[in-house]
């Protein structure tokens, strides 16, 4: 006895794990009990099934490592459920026992495992297929053996519990950091096309995704970025039809071998498995699609977490998706606040204010390059008339139809403007072309263009012609738009008081 408590006082000191613990104590059962088989077992009653974990055989009978059977029909549950720890005669006690009758069983001895806690670990168990006289003094020692195994299979699920949330949480910082990464790309990218492409190669990156497909959105249709992928278009199409269904383009999750028809199709057309896992991460402002990335994946290597991390990064992908949107509505409204402001709304010609901004650039330009510039001064003469007896309607539909003729009759890079009420500015630059009278020519192409018939919604009005007053500038300094416009206004005012003198 002293010899077994010295054997198994040193082998739990060297024991660095249940396996190293158990088998010595194996072999101390067998040579105590001289049974022929002597092993440890552990129990999933939830699964309803008793495995041998390790074993000791030196007779006939051999029980095998690793070996399953229903919990149900063994004799360590009876032996649990009767008290009954040491039976010297199987066959007379249990003999309704097919796996007792299978093994051929005649003597039998158990010890329930319990973890600390007090939860059905297992057995440690001896058996011989031949009648042997086991003394009773065993089951103490059996009791030891268990309260040891006890105590090393309780701290070995401490430390794999440890481990598991050690790694649950590795595992969950690595997608937070994932999630934040997709978000920096997000808060860092005013192009939605590159962003797509970064949030792709991002997830093409990870083990769980066997392809990624960035796409843009234009007036509903999907176009994806990489040429090479466009077999996928008639996919994402079909995937976008079901996915429009949902409020904002909520994520949608597909299995393939669950998904209609058409998805099939599509997915085979796009040389994928029907065992596909699909994923569309849409970047949507509530109903205006804008892109998105379609994530394709095998079912088997997809897990819960994994899925609610793509979600997660679905939202952030949103966030800028309606960041993007509201970005590109405002641009739209500061672009027409500008044209607004710059332009006259009734005719859609510059107005005073957007005429000598531009008079400025093209005088400079002029100055730097010796080139004439022509400014002429156009009053509508009887425009006043016109509104007093056609209203003010008429008077509009007039103005406009005046703003297109003068904006046919300029050349290209002629700047044509609304001065103001009836007056009309353009601006022309002579390129080296040798124009004679080019103050005059200008003047007569204008009156004419201006002059004649007026066919309105309203009216047709036979107008006479405006007075069209034309001044030029070439030089090396650049001179004061404001001033050029004062003499081109001085010079229509004596043209008028010519017309006044020959209609008198």
């Amino acid at each position: 006895m002293a010899d077994t408590l010295e054997y198994l006082a040193h082998s739990v000191s060297r024991a660095g794990n249940l396996e190293e613990l158990t088998r010595p104590m194996l072999e101390l059962l067998e040579k105590m009990t001289h049974l022929e088989s002597t092993y440890l077992t552990t129990i999933d009653e939830a699964q309803g099934v008793q495995r041998i974990l390790y074993a000791r055989n030196i007779g006939d009978l051999n029980i095998p490592e690793g070996l399953t059977v229903p919990w149900s029909d063994t004799l360590c549950k009876r032996a649990l459920q009767e008290k009954s720890f040491l039976t010297k005669d199987v066959p007379s006690v249990w003999g309704d026992s097919e796996a007792a009758a299978a093994l051929g069983l005649q003597t039998y001895l158990s010890s329930p495992v319990y973890t600390e806690d007090g939860e059905l670990y297992g057995t440690l168990c001896g058996a011989s297929a031949h009648a042997v006289d086991v003394s009773s003094d065993v089951n103490k020692v059996l009791d030891l053996f268990s309260r040891l195994i006890s105590q090393q299979a309780s701290r070995e699920k401490i430390a794999r519990e440890a481990t598991d949330r050690a790694e649950a949480a590795e595992a969950r910082a690595s997608e937070m950091q994932f999630i934040a990464e997709v978000g920096a790309m997000c808060l860092s990218s005013s192009d939605l096309p590159q962003l797509l492409a970064g949030v792709a190669r991002s997830f093409a990156a990870r083990s769980f995704w066997l392809t990624t497909v960035p796409f843009v959105a234009e007036r509903g249709m999907a176009h994806v970025l990489h040429a090479r992928q466009k077999d996928f278009e008639p996919l994402i199409g079909t995937l976008l039809d079901d996915a429009r269904a949902n409020i904002g383009f909520q994520p949608l999750f597909i299995k393939a071998n669950y998904a209609d028809a058409d998805v099939q199709r599509a997915l085979t057309a796009a040389g994928q498995s029907d065992q596909s896992l699909l994923f569309m991460m849409s970047a949507a402002s509530g109903e205006e699609l804008l892109g998105g990335v379609l994530l394709i994946g095998s079912e088997d290597s997809i897990s819960d977490s994994e899925q609610a991390m793509v979600q997660s990064c679905w939202q952030v992908l949103t966030l800028f998706a309606e960041r993007h949107h509201e970005h590109e509505l405002l641009e739209t409204a500061n672009a027409t606040l500008t044209l607004h402001a710059r332009h006259d709304p009734l005719t859609e010609l510059p107005n005073r204010r957007y005429l000598v901004e531009e008079m400025k650039r093209l005088l400079g330009h002029a100055a730097r390059t010796g080139e004439a510039v022509y400014v002429a001064f156009i009053d509508l003469d009887g425009f006043k008339l016109i509104n007093d007896t056609h209203g003010h309607d008429v008077g509009d539909d007039f103005l406009q139809e005046t703003a297109r003729r003068l904006q046919a009759t300029a050349r290209t890079g002629d700047l044509t403007a609304r001065y103001g009420g009836d007056e009309f500015i353009l601006v022309a630059v002579n390129h080296g072309e040798q124009i004679d009278n080019a103050e005059s020519a200008i003047a007569g192409r204008l009156e004419q263009a201006m002059t004649g018939t007026f066919k309105l919604p309203g009216a047709t009005i036979e107008y006479g012609g405006p007075s069209v007053g034309v001044i030029s500038w070439q030089g090396s300094e650049v001179p004061d738009a404001d001033d050029l416009l004062a003499s081109a206004d001085k010079a229509m005012y004596a043209v008028k008081q010519q017309r006044r003198k020959r209609h008198a």
